[in-house]
């Protein structure tokens, strides 16, 4: 989702004009980046890294990488999770740019289209879903619980531009159907959402007004520190609605990653709102989220400010969490609501591009970060999930470029799937 040109906010959505600036430190030595990334926890919270570049880190995952069949047509900001062997994707938004290159795959506008495929069949072909019943939009969230896919919220140009509704999406009979949920409590988009068994949590997420978004608070003010709330539904009760958890004590933020592992959720990076006088910053601090306790731990922050990282589920072998792409802005943002220069050095395909190649990773057994094979395309919030042993990334807003021959645009109409493994230097090599 997030910075169409002619889209919605840097990096990610964002609304023109946009500014981007990135200040990129030189790299620094291994030895130096082995002392920093020992630090506990909390030795390694609000701690800077400079000079690190994301080839220094430790190799932590192998991925090799291959195209499934092409996306009907191209776009960013959908939502996709995997029903049995099924993957579906649904909605999103294409920007129309590099449509003359490859006619008729990126059309301009937001989506209502859905599609599917059977994973486990090696010669299938992306088939259609009902459209989706609410308005069109890009940046709505879900989560599959029970064999169906809960979505909520997003946003698009229209007034009112950012939305709360939610619907379920299930198999029924051999036919898929739509069925209406509980609204969120407040519109939201680009929100991060994970599901633990039969209750779906809900955390951060941005208002938006067609100018800008917010996550200190939705546009009129209220809901205060809204980028930092988590929620919980359970699909077992959906007429119970909403219950607030505890709040996160770190900065309000949307576009992060939260994945659940072993009786926690992890919240990882993302972005600030617009801040006035400041504009949109990365966000580096981390935490943890004890479900039983209903209690927060902050982790150590990103080694590089980068972020914007797809929502999830993105936990490989129940341990580690995979960070793919990303975006660095003029700014961090730091929890107790000051501000410094970004620090460290992405990766870029090349070594060219707006957007970043990178594949991070955080292991939560170590609570250290390290890095996996880099994607062969630099993109940024590409919709993304871990299913088995398989990285399945969908579109996404890249640096337009080929790959085998085929060329793939800013919006690419791109099926991007990676073989997981673990790193034969890293001492989980062996189950």
């Amino acid at each position: 989702m997030i910075c169409d040109g002619d889209g919605a906010a840097p990096g990610r959505i964002r609304p023109e004009p946009a500014k981007r600036i990135c200040g990129l430190p030189a790299a620094v030595g291994t030895l130096v980046l082995l002392f920093l990334l020992s630090a506990t926890t909390r030795a390694g919270a609000d701690q800077t890294y400079p000079g690190l570049a994301a080839a220094d880190l430790p190799r932590m995952l192998d991925i090799e990488w291959s195209r499934g069949p092409d996306l009907p047509q191209g776009f960013q900001d959908s939502e996709a999770v995997v029903l049995g062997t099924r993957l579906v994707t649904v909605c999103g938004f294409c920007s129309g740019r590099d449509d003359a290159k490859k006619p008729g795959k990126y059309p301009r506008g937001f989506l209502k289209k859905g599609w599917w495929i059977d994973l486990a069949r090696p010669d299938a072909k992306w088939e259609p879903l009902p459209d989706f019943p609410g308005v069109a939009r890009q940046g709505l969230v879900g989560a599959a619980a029970g064999g169906s896919l809960y979505v909520w919220g997003g946003f698009n140009y229209d007034a009112p531009y950012c939305y709360a509704d939610g619907y379920r999406l299930s198999l029924q009979g051999g036919a898929w159907r739509w069925d209406p949920l509980p609204p969120l409590p407040y519109p939201l988009c680009a929100m991060a959402m994970s599901a633990v068994g039969s209750r779906i949590f809900l955390f951060a997420g941005a208002d938006y007004d067609s100018e800008r978004f917010y996550t200190a608070s939705d546009r009129a003010g209220k809901h205060p520190r809204m980028g930092a709330q988590l929620w919980e539904f359970d699909t077992r009760n959906p007429a119970e609605g909403w219950r607030l958890r505890a709040e996160c004590p770190g900065t309000p933020r949307w576009v992060c990653a939260m994945a659940a592992v072993r009786g926690r959720l992890y919240v990882i990076g993302g972005a600030t709102g617009d801040v006035p006088g400041v504009g949109y910053c990365t966000v580096v601090d981390n935490w943890a989220y004890e479900i039983a306790s209903d209690r927060w731990t902050r982790l150590a922050d990103l080694p590089i400010s980068s972020g914007n990282f797809p929502k999830g589920p993105s936990a490989f072998r129940g341990r580690f969490i995979l960070l793919p792409g990303g975006y660095q802005y003029a700014r961090v943002a730091n929890p107790d609501g000051t501000f410094r220069a970004p620090y460290g050095t992405p990766t870029k395909v090349e070594g060219k591009g707006e957007y970043f190649g990178d594949v991070f990773v955080y292991d939560t057994v170590t609570g250290k970060f390290g890095t996996a094979d880099t994607m062969p395309i630099n993109n940024n919030l590409s919709t993304t999930l871990v299913h088995g042993d398989e990285i399945i990334l969908l579109g996404g807003e890249a640096d337009a470029r080929e790959l085998g021959g085929v060329y793939y645009g800013h919006h690419p109409d791109l099926f991007l799937r990676g073989r997981l493994r673990v790193s034969g230097r890293h001492p989980a090599q062996k189950p």
